[in-house]
């Protein structure tokens, strides 16, 4: 069988081009549904519309969660294909920090009910001053690093976010009783893809783009990030946020 070339002559296929306007498309086709499934699992399980059988919320929780993961791989396929095209949009204004982790938290409520950990959130060294930063790729930051934490730490563990003023910068940690990452896998930790073999056991389907990704929107923020684990006793990220000028 023969297959007829229907482009000119003069014209070539950008195979990066086609795949990043698919993503896009994607991306945009997608989210507005998986959000609907999201927003409604969130209600059911919120009890507002009448208390659930033990099998119907463990139904639900599992849609929930599977749904979520879905809106994750949109997200980091969108987000992935911005940063190779050196397309990182920043919007910075000012920005109470404490308030978006705030809301970051409670963006995962469900999360961390149906998780059962956790969470503990501190301000270190008295109030913080409002900085200039883009706050919807902070909110993308704190997303990806706090859903790591609860999703690999056990029942009953706990995960504590703290932010601190240092000098020129603020220093945001989180610190989780997770698994931990094996010495092994320290350099490899921020590559696309890469995807430890005791997380993977835990949660099958992420794509390991979500640290890859984190690192990206930091250093364009002007920030640094960084980790300190061991493997069975946890994790702590750390990244950094230039003050105001």
């Amino acid at each position: 069988m023969k297959f007829r070339n229907i482009l000119g002559k003069n014209e070539k296929v950008d195979i990066e081009t086609i795949q990043s306007d698919f993503v896009t498309l994607a991306s945009h086709q997608l989210r507005t549904p998986l959000s609907a499934v999201k927003w409604y699992s969130e209600i059911l399980l919120s009890g507002k519309y009448g208390k659930l059988s033990l099998k119907q919320r463990e139904y639900i929780e599992e849609m929930y969660r599977s749904n979520a993961r879905a809106i994750n791989l949109i997200n980091d396929l969108f987000d992935v294909s911005r940063i190779q095209e050196g397309q990182i949009h920043l919007e910075f204004r000012p920005t109470r920090v404490e308030k978006v982790i705030e809301e970051v938290i409670d963006s995962l409520e469900t999360l961390i009910r149906v998780s059962r950990v956790v969470i503990n959130f501190e301000i270190l060294n008295g109030p913080l001053p409002e900085i200039e930063t883009d706050q919807e790729k902070l909110k993308r930051i704190m997303t990806n690093l706090l859903s790591n934490s609860i999703k690999y730490t056990a029942a009953e563990g706990r995960v504590r976010l703290a932010v601190e003023k240092k000098s020129n910068h603020l220093l945001i940690s989180m610190v989780d009783s997770g698994v931990g990452i094996p010495k092994n896998d320290y350099v490899k930790i921020f590559r696309k893809f890469f995807r430890g073999v005791n997380v993977v056991k835990l949660s099958p389907d992420g794509t390991g783009l979500g640290l890859f990704i984190t690192k990206s929107l930091v250093e364009a923020m002007g920030g640094k990030i960084g980790f300190k684990s061991e493997e069975g006793k946890g994790t702590e990220f750390y990244f950094t946020l230039p003050l105001k000028s």
